[in-house]
């Protein structure tokens, strides 16, 4: 290689799930349509390539609680990895979705002949469980404003490191779909909203939401 000269990207770049994506069927969805339901068989593990996709359980009293929300780069699906799974929860596009599905029958053999593969996969799913774990806890243990102000933290988490004043969440979120993350009404959002807006900690409108004092709603959210 000549001095001065950089190697090619695919030599400095690896793409760790290029494997999976290869044995994988490339799907897209349109916002609003179902990926899965609860109680079909989960046939596919999916990567998410573009758009955003929520994971919700809807109650026998027309309730929604969503656990997560998946973004580019995140599996879900999880229940491919058993045998017979069945899905637990429903998977609904937020926006035009472009999935990676790879049946189980590739998944099961890609992941025998490369284990480091199956650590990584491991990794990637472990994180959102963690989050889910963290979101169920603070329903337990936590108000409806200090639920709302850890949500509102976490959702601006991937902006809050580039900036050291106001910081807008990344997407757009309605209250009720705010409500539907932390198990409550949506005219209980509106209110905490509005009382959030009163004190400065933040200023909303149809189209964002800005968190004006961040340490003021991590000392709310960690009580």
């Amino acid at each position: 290689m000549r001095s001065g000269s950089h190697p090619p990207l695919s030599m400095t770049r690896r793409d760790p799930w290029a494997p999976l994506k290869q044995a994988a069927r490339e799907r897209t969805f349109e916002n609003k349509d179902f990926l899965y339901l609860a109680g079909d068989r989960a046939g596919e593990l999916y990567l998410l390539a573009k758009g955003r996709v929520r994971l919700f359980k809807h109650s026998s009293h027309g309730r929604n609680l969503t656990l997560s929300i998946v973004e580019p780069g995140d599996f879900f699906g999880v229940k491919a990895l058993f045998p017979g799974g069945r899905h637990q929860n429903h998977a609904q596009a937020l926006t035009k979705v472009r999935v990676h599905a790879i049946p189980r029958r590739h998944l099961a053999v890609i992941l025998e002949k490369d284990p480091s593969l199956a650590l990584l996969l491991l990794e990637n799913l472990s994180q959102r469980v963690q989050s889910t774990e963290r979101r169920l806890g603070d329903l337990a243990f936590k108000s409806v404003p200090q639920r709302l102000a850890a949500l509102l933290l976490d959702l601006a988490a991937p902006n809050l490191h580039r900036s050291y004043g106001p910081t807008r969440l990344p997407h757009r979120y309605t209250h009720q779909q705010l409500a539907e993350m932390i198990n409550t009404h949506r005219e209980t959002v509106t209110k905490i909203f509005n009382r959030f807006r009163d004190d400065n900690l933040l200023q909303f409108d149809r189209r964002s939401i800005v968190l004006l004092d961040v340490n003021r709603l991590q000392e709310m959210a960690l009580r």
